[in-house]
């Protein structure tokens, strides 16, 4: 008969060979979820005055990388909660999403913290700013991933559904490259710091915002 010592060390080796295979495994999904956008050079803010923030307008060189085709769902949402012990969202009840038919809906009430958790477990990354206008715009020179106006029909905004909506509902508002819910439905954390003046005198190529701030993008 194996002590009690024994019993745990065969534990903790069993566990050990779970986690390996489910990162052997997401090492394959990943890609399968995700869309590769090759380097280019796009448009990066405005020149509006009325956007101090985001002015000014400039180009800025985005190198290839890899992007979720969609939001994060509740349910992969569930499934990180369920396997690591992290904190589920305030508005969830015994660590599930209360509504069983919004398995496809879009993860809510999560903190930089929680998003970034969850993404160094999939093995993935959050997007740079500059990335994320890249997903959303392609090549920046459009107001709205569609075009230049924005209509009911292609994204979840001012509330219209009462609530979040499937993360593949808008057919008509996927991105120039490909991506979901760029408009509307919920918004997204990116990596980078806030500040208000760093388009100014942002680097020209893969800039990855401020060092150092008080809050995130």
């Amino acid at each position: 008969t194996q002590s009690i010592q024994e019993q745990i060390l065969t534990a903790r080796k069993e566990i050990e060979e779970y986690e390996e295979k489910r990162i052997e495994l997401q090492a394959k999904l990943n890609p399968l979820e995700m869309i590769l956008l090759p380097a280019i050079k796009v448009r990066i803010g405005t020149s509006d005055p009325t956007h101090e923030d985001e002015n000014p307008e400039h180009q800025v060189d985005i190198s290839a990388f890899y992007m979720d085709k969609t939001e994060v769902t509740n349910l992969q949402y569930k499934e990180f909660v369920a396997v690591t012990g992290h904190r589920s969202p305030s508005h969830w009840r015994f660590n599930t999403f209360p509504d069983a038919r919004k398995a496809d809906h879009p993860i809510v009430n999560v903190s930089w913290e929680d998003a970034k958790a969850y993404v160094d477990w999939v093995g993935k990354r959050l997007p740079t700013e500059a990335e994320w206008e890249r997903g959303a715009l392609g090549d920046g020179r459009n107001e709205y991933p569609w075009g230049a106006s924005c209509h009911e029909d292609w994204a979840n905004f001012n509330n219209a559904d009462g609530g979040t909506t499937p993360v593949e509902q808008y057919v008509r508002g996927v991105s120039p490259v490909g991506i979901w819910d760029m408009v509307g439905n919920v918004s997204e954390w990116v990596n980078d710091w806030y500040d208000s003046k760093y388009y100014r005198d942002s680097p020209d190529a893969d800039p990855k915002g401020p060092e150092g701030g008080h809050q995130k993008v």
